[in-house]
């Protein structure tokens, strides 16, 4: 590390570590006990691997990744909370059709995990 600021060769060093390294760095006995990341941060994670490796390499290199994961999770569960809420408001549950009923709410969630999916998890921090 270089001036607060990871080399090329310390990225990609990174990048190149194995599931099972990561694991392994994440659960050494000298950490306090980890966040869990739930659904959403593992789906950020994933994003985060996918489509922004060099912040990946630089979050994991800070040993921050786990917290800000877990923050999205929260986050995420938080506000899917709010837009399901929002979305019952705004449309009235079929009644005495079971299959309405499930449609309703298999419709809501989708629509309320697209929105949480697009404003939490797909955002890069």
């Amino acid at each position: 590390m270089k001036n607060g600021k990871f080399t090329t060769e310390e990225s990609m060093a990174a990048l190149a570590m194995t599931a099972g390294e990561i694991e392994e760095m994440e659960n050494s006995p000298d950490n306090e006990p980890l966040p869990q990341i739930g659904k959403y941060g593992s789906l950020f994670l994933k994003y985060l691997r996918e489509n922004h490796p060099g912040r990946h390499a630089f979050l994991l290199g800070e040993t921050t990744l786990r917290d800000i994961c877990a923050e999205v999770d929260r986050e995420a569960r938080d506000m899917m909370e709010t837009v399901l809420s929002q979305l019952r408001a705004k449309k009235t549950r079929p009644k005495g059709d079971f299959m309405a009923t499930v449609q309703y709410e298999t419709a809501t969630r989708d629509q309320a995990e697209e929105i949480v999916l697009n404003e939490i998890v797909c955002k890069l921090r």
